[in-house]
């Protein structure tokens, strides 16, 4: 018998070092991460600063209710393109701030008045005619109208989004299994906006936004999400279905219409639970980062056609990164969504709070600066809906565990089933080396785990509660710890940021160049003629957002800026980010 009980005792031991996964690691497994409502953020800051001008420039004369709805040709036949944009953007801008927009409701009004006889933007197309511009502009309709029911359950906006699937998305059933996605059979040119190709191909007027019916597939599949209707689910299948034979770099699909399919996948993969969904959103974003990103994150606006960037997709590739670290927990792409925001989103901002081109830094070019000054039909109310995404994202909850992927200015009411904490942060990251946090209220009856995102750029990071270093464990990109909490406690995370030169990552790329970051933010050098720098220079802190070589006179400054005004073609505002060696 003892024996017996020798050789089992020996048995959990080596299964429970060897096969076995620890306490912590069984938590983490099944600790489902949750987005926190946004009416329990309020951010301060720089950000804040970035989404109340955005806010302005929506409520400006553009987007006001008598002008936001367009007739088919004035809409270079992007019917109901503008305005589903527009009510997408000014519903999720009114959440992250908590300020009720001027005009939103007004345009709600408006709307059964400016469709069609059967509900939808456009020409009454004959059965089997599908215009793909017509299509990918109701994908935003259709997300418009299912984020404001989601806010305000309107039952009248909920009439809206069912005539569009009786009228408009059901009748495509059994066609998009036609959408040509030969490389063969499809023509390359466009401007910003995209134009309508006037010969067809089958049953499909097709646009030079090459794959923008994908746009289409994300509102259908949030429509699904919102009514229901089990119809809808074989055709979003179908559509998937296209969408995964597509090779995306050969038929040089527009990025902005590849990444918006990408989180259809993500959104469906939340409704169905198929896992198969997000491996084929890893395998084509990471084409998407290898093969069309420039270098400081933005994108190019078709695959293999470094033209111009569209801070349109640069927001889909910030949700993206966004959704897949929630949903996979891998620690790159919260790094990554970090780089998307500061070096993308914030160089494409402009000073009047609207979102512009850029050119493709690193393909065609030493030097970043301003293409089109605004996009002001797609990308500046894109823009709204990319900055109330990175507000919602600075805060997660696990079943009884706060995840902190990125560090701004910010107060967060984080409740759990029965119990809830206050949290005050302020920080100067990602300038500076400190968040802090201090405990405004808290009815916690446990001690909560605190995620705190310790991205690759700092080192020696470490955690002070009261000014009194704890212990923490650094798990799958986070420094964590646990501790109870009570009213008026200060947590301060202090680290270091680390800077030099790295790789370029994209193939495409100049060859023979490298790029610099302090943190995660990428320098770049004003001035007229490129300079030459070793990857051996090393970088300080000179001044205010002002960096510089050790022992040298050289001045540098972040790709990001806040609302520049100089940043615009007139100007003549260039800033090289990429360098070869002395």
């Amino acid at each position: 018998m003892e024996v017996k009980k020798t050789l089992w005792a020996f048995l959990i031991l080596f299964v429970g070092g060897f096969g076995c996964t620890t306490q912590k690691q069984q938590e983490r497994e099944t600790d489902t991460i949750q987005l926190i409502n946004p009416s329990e953020v309020q951010v301060r800051g720089e950000l804040n600063t970035r989404l109340m001008k955005n806010y302005d420039r929506m409520e400006e004369e553009i987007y006001q209710p008598e002008h936001v709805f367009m007739t088919e040709e004035a809409s270079n036949w992007w019917p109901g393109d503008k305005e589903g944009r527009t009510i997408l953007a000014l519903t999720k801008l009114a959440q992250a701030t908590g300020r009720t927009p001027k005009y939103l409701d007004a345009i709600l009004k408006l709307f059964p008045g400016k469709v069609n006889e059967k509900g939808y933007f456009g020409t009454v197309y004959p059965d089997g005619v599908l215009d793909e511009q017509q299509l990918s502009s109701h994908g935003w309709v259709l997300r418009g109208l299912c984020e404001y029911y989601l806010w305000k359950k309107d039952p009248a906006v909920l009439g809206y989004i069912n005539r569009i699937i009786d009228n408009l998305v059901l009748p495509t059933k059994g066609y998009h299994q036609n959408y040509p996605v030969d490389p063969a059979g499809r023509k390359h040119g466009g401007h910003e906006s995209g134009n309508r190709i006037n010969e067809k191909v089958g049953n499909w007027i097709l646009s030079t936004d090459v794959g923008c019916d994908f746009i289409f597939m994300d509102g259908v599949v949030q429509a699904y999400q919102v009514t229901k209707r089990e119809e809808l689910k074989p055709l979003i299948d179908e559509m998937i279905e296209v969408f995964r034979k597509t090779d995306l770099v050969q038929i040089k699909a527009q990025t902005h219409a590849s990444l918006t399919g990408l989180r259809a996948l993500l959104r469906y993969y939340q409704v169905t639970g198929d896992s198969t969904l997000v491996g084929t959103v890893e395998k084509d974003f990471d084409l998407y980062r290898k093969f069309a990103r420039t270098e400081n994150y933005a994108n190019y606006n078709w695959f293999g056609r470094p033209e111009w960037t569209e801070p349109c997709a640069v927001v889909d590739s910030y949700m993206l990164s966004s959704q897949l670290w929630q949903i996979t927990g891998k620690p790159e792409y919260a790094e990554d969504a970090q780089l998307i925001y500061y070096n993308a989103l914030g160089f494409g901002q402009r000073a009047n709070g609207g979102f512009g081109t850029d050119n493709c830094s690193g393909a065609n070019s030493t030097f970043l600066h301003a293409d089109t000054y605004e996009a002001y039909w797609c990308c500046t109310m894109r823009g709204g809906e990319g900055l109330a995404s990175i507000a919602q994202n600075l805060f997660f909850t696990g079943s009884r565990s706060i995840y902190i992927p990125s560090f701004e200015n910010a107060s967060v009411n984080i409740k759990f089933e029965n119990d809830s904490i206050l949290l005050d942060e302020t920080t100067d990251y990602p300038f500076g080396n400190e968040v802090n946090f201090t405990v405004k209220e808290t009815s916690l009856s446990f001690a909560p785990g605190i995620k705190l995102l310790a991205p690759e750029w700092i080192q020696n990071p470490e955690v002070f509660i009261n000014d009194k270093k704890i212990q923490t464990d650094l798990e799958n990109g986070f420094v964590c710890f646990t501790k109870t909490l009570s009213k008026g406690d200060q947590i301060s995370y202090r680290f270091a940021l680390k800077s030099g030169a790295e790789k370029l990552e994209n193939p495409n790329s100049l060859a023979g160049y490298h790029k610099y970051f302090y943190g995660p933010l990428i320098l770049g050098h004003r001035g007229k003629e490129e300079i030459r720098l070793s990857q051996q220079a090393e970088f300080e802190l000179k001044g205010n957002k002002t960096y510089g070589i050790k022992n040298d006179t050289l001045q540098f400054i972040p790709v990001y800026h806040l609302l520049n005004p100089e940043v615009k073609k007139e100007t003549g505002y260039q800033i090289q980010v990429i360098f070869k060696n002395e």
